[in-house]
């Protein structure tokens, strides 16, 4: 009888004190009480972010021992300011923001990019016949919330056919206005865009448009990349692991089971311009080909040769100013 007591005990004393007990079955963890992350992606709930939906609905992320917590991006929100202050675990960027931060001496590292191909592309309505770079002389480019990345590609795109900054105009957008609509009111020749995205509502009423896509001229660089604080991984390298093997597991469920993801996703959409299924199926299908190129991708994949040359992109155009060691500021540790 005493024995039986001092084991109810023992149970009471663990849950009430919070203790997680942990054990290893097949690659997974268990834990009384699963460990509470959040995450901060760059941009509104949405298909774009479909595998840390799925993670939550499925309950991959949980029988990896986590709970996921989404903090949705809204204007204003930093999400480095969010990473670096804790109320966030892990950050979504693009590549050209991450090295930015890096530029600046922020303790961070990116552990996976979602995105091996980005998205963005440069889009122009069919009359105006800007098929090429060349063609952008003498335009006014529109970069849409005047982000990094997108100079970067716009400067990039100039250089890759021998033209200057001063051959071009590049005119920083807001968002109260669509795409189409900053075309067809001539406020811009073209406009930059996610092609996952906005050109769903190019291609639903069958407007005549020409895109340009950057690695056509050798911009390729990563995005959608995760990113997470030093601390966390000297400190908590065991939690980095298996949020970024329950994310990558998403993120395969989600490319296999489309429909289920898509209405997995939904169920946290916000922002009411975006609760359309179909809108959000075209979302997914659109980033499969460049999340995972090929078969033989793994979900987050890095490389040293593609960090180098974006950070020398960067550094010839004087968007950052300091030597980095590249090899130190990304690991691919907790893809294997």
């Amino acid at each position: 009888m005493r024995r039986y007591l001092a084991l109810f005990l023992l149970v009471v004393i663990l849950i009430i004190s919070g203790f997680s007990y942990l054990f290893s079955q097949n690659g997974y963890r268990f834990l009384l009480f699963p460990i509470k992350v959040t995450v901060g992606p760059k941009w509104v709930n949405q298909a774009q972010f479909a595998g840390i939906f799925t993670g939550i609905e499925e309950g991959i992320f949980r029988k990896h021992g986590i709970e996921v917590t989404v903090k949705e991006f809204s204007p204003g929100i930093s999400q480095i300011d969010d990473l670096l202050a804790g109320r966030t675990d892990f950050a979504i960027m693009s590549a050209e923001e991450f090295l930015t931060y890096i530029d600046e001496g922020k303790k961070i590292t990116a552990i996976g990019a979602i995105y091996q191909v980005s998205p963005y592309a440069v889009v122009s309505l069919a009359e105006k016949n800007i098929k090429s770079p060349a063609d952008f002389k003498g335009k006014i480019l529109g970069s849409k919330a005047g982000k990094l990345e997108e100079e970067l590609i716009y400067k990039v795109l100039l250089k890759s056919v021998g033209l200057g900054n001063e051959d071009a105009q590049i005119v920083e957008l807001g968002f109260e206005s669509t795409e189409y609509d900053d075309l067809a009111q001539n406020d811009v020749d073209v406009v930059d865009l996610y092609r996952t995205d906005q050109l769903y509502f190019f291609d639903i009423t069958g407007v005549e448009y020409n895109i340009i896509y950057p690695e056509q001229f050798g911009i390729n660089a990563f995005n959608d990349v995760i990113v997470t604080r030093d601390d966390s991984i000297s400190e908590r390298s065991d939690l980095v692991k298996h949020f970024m093997s329950a994310l990558i597991e998403s993120w395969e469920f989600a490319i296999a089971n489309q429909e289920q993801a898509v209405n997995d996703t939904l169920k946290h959409v916000t922002n009411e311009s975006y609760k359309n299924y179909d809108y959000q199926l075209y979302i997914l299908q659109q980033s499969i080909p460049l999340l995972k190129p090929d078969s033989n991708t793994v979900i987050g994949a890095m490389t040293k040769a593609k960090w180098e040359a974006l950070y020398k992109s960067m550094l010839e155009r004087g968007l950052i100013g300091n030597d980095v060691q590249i090899e130190k500021v990304f690991t691919v540790k907790f893809l294997e």
